[in-house]
């Protein structure tokens, strides 16, 4: 299938398209900015995806570039993935700017897919607009975002899928709670984790990223509106803590022990997870291949 997908500068939408790729798709993503002006982290993700899919430079979804590029090409599948995610984690997430970026043109945009050949719209949902209620400006944004999609998409005759992105981490991640664990267990500290208590869904990027291909392939081509939520390693904060822990002895001298704070937060709903598992969806995931790269990408990183 000719595939169009936003965001290839984030951290999932690089393992997003060499999955994609791998999986035997003709992959064309379309960039803010020119390939060569993106620095650090952002920089090494997107040189992943041009390695595996045509990048159209310069183009924002929605503005008349991008309008262009659906009118003069055909597309089956639009992956609207790309989102507004400055300060996400706060409240001071700019939820005006973030919903006009993330629906420019979107009735126009799916009228034009429409026309041109596209069966179906994938829009990257995230868990956290899964809660009820919903806790944080940027999850109202994404389950907008979805239902934007939903409205336009299905009036012009599309399929509009949500995949639900729950909590990936791997290789060109963000700094987060890795990154916070393998700089002070490299120290020889000991990290405090503050909510231990939380259960959470972590999901190893590459893994996810095969789910993301499978239900590409797989999700309806008939007007209407599904979701597909995939789920990896389940557990509290606790004891995903303990499996990184483990994973990191096996693979460097360091201490990695951590120690668990009494939870006093719990802003956040206590339990938040997917409910589809991918592990026994793809047996040729390679575990021990994923978890050998993350420990070398952070052992980098802090050395």
């Amino acid at each position: 299938m000719r595939i169009l997908i936003t965001g290839p500068s984030s951290f999932t939408g690089a393992y997003f398209i060499e999955a994609l790729s791998k999986a035997g798709h003709d992959v064309h993503a379309t960039c803010t900015q020119s390939v060569t002006s993106y620095t650090g982290v952002r920089a090494l993700r997107v040189q992943k995806a041009a390695l595996h899919a045509t990048v159209h430079e310069g183009i924002e979804f929605g503005d008349d570039a991008f309008i262009r590029l659906i009118m003069e090409q055909s597309f089956d599948v639009y992956c609207h993935h790309g989102a507004w995610t400055k300060d996400y984690r706060g409240m001071d997430y700019d939820f005006q700017h973030a919903f006009a970026v993330n629906t420019r043109s979107a009735d126009r945009v799916c009228r034009l897919l429409s026309e041109n050949g596209c069966r179906k719209i994938i829009v990257s949902g995230s868990i956290f607009e899964e809660a009820n209620p919903v806790f944080s400006p940027y999850g109202l944004i994404k389950k907008l975002t979805t239902e934007t999609f939903q409205l336009y998409g299905t009036h012009f005759g599309l399929h509009v899928s949500k995949f639900v992105i729950p909590n990936p981490f791997g290789p060109l991640d963000n700094p987060k709670l890795l990154d916070y664990l393998a700089r002070e267990w490299h120290a020889g500290r000991v990290p405090r984790i503050q909510t231990p208590d939380y259960v959470r869904d972590n999901i190893p990027v590459d893994l996810l990223a095969m789910g993301f291909a499978h239900w590409v392939e797989e999700c309806s081509e008939h007007k209407g509106t599904s979701a597909f939520r995939p789920s990896g390693y389940v557990s509290t904060m606790a004891e995903f803590v303990g499996r990184l822990s483990t994973e990191f002895r096996r693979r460097v001298h360091w201490n990695c022990e951590a120690e668990m704070a009494e939870q006093t937060d719990c802003s956040q709903p206590m339990t938040l997870v997917n409910d589809t598992a991918l592990q026994p969806l793809f047996s040729e995931w390679d575990e021990e291949a994923f978890w050998n790269e993350l420990v070398q990408h952070q052992i980098r990183l802090q050395s």
